[in-house]
């Protein structure tokens, strides 16, 4: 089953050679529930952190500066 909202947290490369991914171990309902848990996350990890639905960014954790620079890289 798919739900509308999904949360992506950023895993770096492993190698200087290799890119990073963006991971979504997590889907969501509703709008609400995905910001709670990947404030949750970000907390616990200080993860980098992004909630997205229809293609559209909703929030961004830790902000939008280091959620860009990470997408650069990309």
């Amino acid at each position: 089953m798919t739900y509308p909202f999904s949360i992506y947290i950023w895993q770096p490369p492993q190698a200087s050679v290799a890119t990073g991914i963006w991971a979504e171990p997590l889907q969501a309902d509703s709008e609400e529930f995905a910001l709670y848990i990947a404030n949750l996350i970000h907390q616990d990890s200080r993860a980098v952190i992004k909630v997205v639905s229809d293609g559209r960014t909703l929030a961004f954790s830790p902000d939008e500066q280091t959620v860009q620079g990470v997408e650069r890289q990309v």
